[in-house]
């Protein structure tokens, strides 16, 4: 028997989102809920917006599109307990000081629409995670996903990737080693002459941060739509087929 991945309550799917910067991925997903609404009906709503970033546009956004804002800034947070930014028994009071904002929001789900290093149990107890990496978490070696963590962009390339992927997951208290729900279709890589390894970095996380975005809103109005499974084993499928390392869009 299949159940839904996230079995919520008659109605809509109810998302909150962390904005790490600009806010795009979640403006993405409050863009296509807004499209939905005025066309063929939304199964989502977005209900509250939150930050670690004192300088993000989590603010701005909450104000233009009448969302409830929470901003912790997380440099600050630890500076304030002269701890390190490393350190897990802080991150843990620093999360669940988000997820007493959360507590109030009722949130089905919690997406990352940014990258984000570690969540640990104050969240992940109360919430279903999912969070978009830039980078193909599918490629492995003996367990180990070879571009996760914060390089993994740079650590594709110099791998010799010929195309680039980001991936949705869902998050678990092990970095970026949650299931995959979504690969992006390919970013192809060129030779670049001339540009050294952090500028091609950074060209290619600008590509793939714009396929991010398109993971997001895909994805969230996907489980909306209950396109996303589990058997009683927990094996996760698309619309019925299943996924062991994620559905792939194509080009």
């Amino acid at each position: 028997m299949y159940k839904p991945l996230i079995d919520f309550k008659p109605g809509k799917l109810r998302v909150a989102g962390l904005i790490s910067g600009s806010g795009k991925s979640l403006l993405s997903i409050i863009h296509r809920q807004k499209e939905l609404e005025s066309t063929s009906g939304c199964g989502f709503e977005v209900v509250g917006v939150f930050s670690d970033n004192p300088d993000s546009k989590a603010k701005q956004i909450g104000l233009d599109h009448h969302q409830p804002v929470f901003i912790n800034d997380i440099h600050a947070f630890y500076q304030a307990r002269n701890k390190s930014i490393r350190d897990f028994a802080a991150r843990e009071e620093f999360d669940q000081d988000t997820a007493d904002f959360l507590k109030e929001l009722r949130p089905d789900i919690v997406i990352y629409a940014g990258y984000v290093w570690r969540t640990t149990d104050p969240i992940l107890r109360q919430f279903v995670c999912i969070n978009c990496h830039p980078a193909d978490l599918s490629v492995a070696r003996n367990g180990r996903r070879l571009y996760a963590g914060a390089h993994g962009v740079r650590d594709a390339l110099a791998a010799g990737e010929t195309r680039l992927h980001s991936t949705l997951h869902l998050v678990t208290a092990q970095i970026d080693h949650g299931p995959i729900l979504l690969i992006s279709d390919p970013v192809p890589v060129e030779e670049d002459p001339g540009l050294d390894v952090g500028a091609r970095s950074i060209k290619y996380l600008r590509l793939l941060n714009e396929k991010s975005r398109r993971l997001c809103s895909l994805g969230i109005e996907k489980i909306a739509a209950g396109a996303f499974t589990r058997d009683s084993e927990g094996n996760l499928f698309y619309e019925g087929q299943p996924i062991p390392e994620g559905y792939r869009l194509s080009a």
